[in-house]
């Protein structure tokens, strides 16, 4: 199988976003808009709500330029050889424009689908060593780029050997200069010779004030239950009683709150820290996520309205 350039692929900045309480046309639609304004990717999640494969199939019959992402499939919502043949679809659906994403997800939420949750770096290393193996009968196809769900630094490292690179979630500027170095070092040590992808996520939204804070409270809130993202935001530095009131300070590093400036300041200290691709979430300040105003505004090359 051949392979392709996962950064010319994904371009510097994309959408990521939760479509599951909106409707396939919906989706479409955003995602045929954001192909217009110039974004390298759309991401979409793995949850309890729409599968993400056949959603990917739909929206890769519905583009022609966006490069597709799977931001983040877990490794136990099915196994390595439909997870890797699924890929290999949507690869062939898309002409290529495919970037495929594990992750180990969280207790509580493997939980829910009813299996044991396993040590996480065992279980990612085990799991990849099927997807390696996984039988293809199909037409050969573009071997899809793969990143894996990253916090910590051994996942980190397995991330800089075993796949194309690193997706962590929810971190700071900060983190994202360490998740840096760690996939560099560990690239290095293992002989590698192409340097090591690392696609982060940013929450984004366009306004300020009171409610917008709120909301940004509320959207990160969620998920700072979840061991593994407090366990990491510990890891940063911050304490456990901000994390538990997601303080401003943590907030602030968190999310970006603002006008079109500030939000593209935000994503620049990214790629600064050694991103090569921002994946957005822009939400509007009611809490709604895919908002078109805060899209067009962090479009590529718009500045002052001119994608709007």
């Amino acid at each position: 199988m051949t392979t392709t350039d996962p950064r010319a692929m994904l371009g510097p900045i994309g959408i990521w976003s939760n479509f599951d309480g909106v409707s396939v046309e919906e989706v479409l639609a955003f995602a045929r808009h954001a192909e217009q304004l110039g974004f390298g990717a759309l991401w979409v999640n793995e949850s309890v709500g729409r599968e993400p494969f056949a959603a990917l199939g739909a929206l890769a019959t519905g583009t022609t330029r966006l490069t597709l992402g799977l931001g983040i499939a877990s490794i136990y919502a099915r196994d390595a050889v439909a997870a890797h043949n699924g890929a290999r679809t949507v690869a062939e659906l898309s002409g290529g424009r495919f970037v495929m994403g594990l992750g180990v997800s969280h207790r509580s939420s493997v939980g829910v689908r009813g299996h044991e949750y396993g040590r996480p770096l065992t279980a990612m290393s085990d799991y990849l060593d099927a997807y390696d193996a996984a039988p293809w009968s199909g037409p050969p196809v573009v071997e899809p780029p793969l990143v894996l769900a990253a916090l910590g630094d051994r996942m980190l490292a397995l991330s800089a050997t075993r796949a194309t690179g690193a997706f962590p979630y929810l971190v700071t500027v900060e983190r994202v200069r360490d998740a840096r170095l760690t996939l560099d070092d560990a690239s290095r040590t293992a002989g590698r010779e192409d340097r090591p992808v690392l696609v982060v996520s940013q929450l984004v939204i366009l306004g300020s004030g009171p409610e917008v804070r709120e909301t940004a409270r509320a959207a990160v809130g969620r998920y700072l239950a979840q061991p593994n993202y407090r366990n990491n935001l510990l890891r940063a530095g911050f304490t456990a009683e901000q994390i538990d009131a997601v303080a401003d300070p943590l907030l602030e590093r968190l999310v970006a709150m603002g006008d079109e400036a500030s939000l593209r300041r935000r994503v620049e200290e990214m790629h600064a820290a050694g991103a090569d691709h921002v994946a957005v979430i822009p939400m509007s300040p009611d809490g709604r996520q895919a908002d078109m105003a805060t899209t067009r505004a962090l479009a590529p090359g718009a500045r002052n309205g001119a994608a709007r």
